[in-house]
């Protein structure tokens, strides 16, 4: 599923202006606050934290991609540590008011991941307890979130689950992580943070002010203003300027694109995909692209991928689009076989690339 790199701009500039600028409720070397559980959904409930006992508390979602992603990982390191650590995964987030719903669609996402998600999970409840006493005390953005409790009971470290909790845990066990450490190194980073946000607030505020507006010529003209006052904004905000331009501008959008395409991100296959996808994709605001353009850059970013799934349908709806139906069944067909193929990959995304490959087969049908 692609999304429109405006909403990255839109996310970075809020974060920037609402961004919290002291230290959190809940933080490195802090007591871990209790775990209130509205529902068990696998495994034994664990009742207390601390005692002894070394525990990962993760924050996922039904609805969550990366999550998703986390979870066989999780399952190894739940293996890997038995006897020496417990892994819980709190489902958080779910956009389901209804109790019985929503421990519904929980409990048939944990059945049907079977052995891939072994380990304690369990859930929030409606109030969102667990939600407000972990991840919004301890100013978590999104998930999934890992917290590492250590034996007395205290927060000895937050990330993602893919990045160092494998680590983290083993020290915690072998008895020398250094929690004091981990609280420095987390205050160095949240004040180069802060640092980084007051930059956005002040340059991506006028852009954000601006889409909201739906001025888009103020838009393009906000982030050249921060492109020129400081380059590193450069990759964040040029290449939605077509999109934005395109609203008022579509030559002119269309030329950045192919000049976006020969130099910035000649080399970038994920870059590549976003621009032709700009063009020719969902919630594009091209009228008439250009299509020979779009396969142009699509057919690139698919060569640098060495075939991502993901360009491969961008590649398979430009051929569409450009009229060349029997090349995007073709392509569609080597995306859906890849993606199928590919281990965790998004069911739903998938999903989408077959009802693409069947509005693509239609006019073959008709013929």
């Amino acid at each position: 599923m692609k999304k429109p790199i405006a909403a990255l701009i839109l996310s970075a500039a809020a974060a920037a202006v609402f961004g919290q600028a002291k230290k959190p409720d809940l933080f490195v070397g802090d007591s871990a606050p209790p775990l209130v559980i509205a529902k068990w959904v696998k495994g034994e409930p664990v009742q207390t934290l601390g005692n002894g006992q070394i525990t990962v508390v993760e924050f996922w979602a039904t609805w969550c991609g990366p999550c998703k992603q986390s979870i066989p990982h999780l399952t190894e390191l739940a293996k890997k540590y038995e006897g020496k650590a417990t892994f819980v995964g709190v489902d958080a987030f779910e956009r389901i008011p209804s109790a019985d719903d929503c421990y519904s669609k929980v409990s048939k996402f944990v059945t049907d991941f079977g052995d891939k998600m072994d380990y304690h999970v369990a859930m929030d409840g409606t109030d969102g307890t667990m939600a407000k006493t972990w991840m919004e005390a301890a100013q978590q953005p999104g998930i999934p979130t890992a917290f590492v409790i250590d034996r007395d009971g205290k927060v000895a470290w937050i990330g993602h689950p893919m990045m160092g909790l494998d680590e983290t845990v083993q020290k915690v066990i072998d008895g020398n992580f250094d929690e004091k450490a981990e609280a420095d190194k987390e205050l160095t980073a949240m004040a180069k943070q802060q640092e980084s946000q007051a930059k956005q607030a002040k340059y991506l505020g006028p852009v954000t002010t601006a889409l909201r507006a739906k001025d888009f010529r103020g838009a393009v003209k906000a982030a050249d203003a921060a492109i020129a006052a400081d380059a590193s904004f450069r990759a964040m905000l040029i290449a939605s300027e077509p999109g934005w331009m395109a609203h008022y501008d579509e030559s002119g959008a269309t030329k950045l694109i192919s000049t976006l395409a020969d130099n910035d991100f000649k080399d970038n296959a994920m870059m590549l995909n976003q621009l032709a996808w700009g063009m020719i994709g969902d919630g594009s605001t091209f009228t008439h692209p250009d299509t020979a353009l779009a396969v142009k850059i699509a057919e690139r970013a698919v060569k640098l991928s060495k075939g991502d799934p993901n360009i491969l349908d961008t590649l398979g709806l430009a051929y569409f689009k450009a009229g060349r139906t029997k090349d995007a069944v073709s392509t569609e067909q080597k995306a859906i076989l890849t993606a199928s193929q590919t281990k965790d990959f998004d069911a739903a995304t998938l999903t989408e690339f077959k009802t693409r490959l069947a509005s693509f087969e239609k006019p073959i049908a008709s013929s």
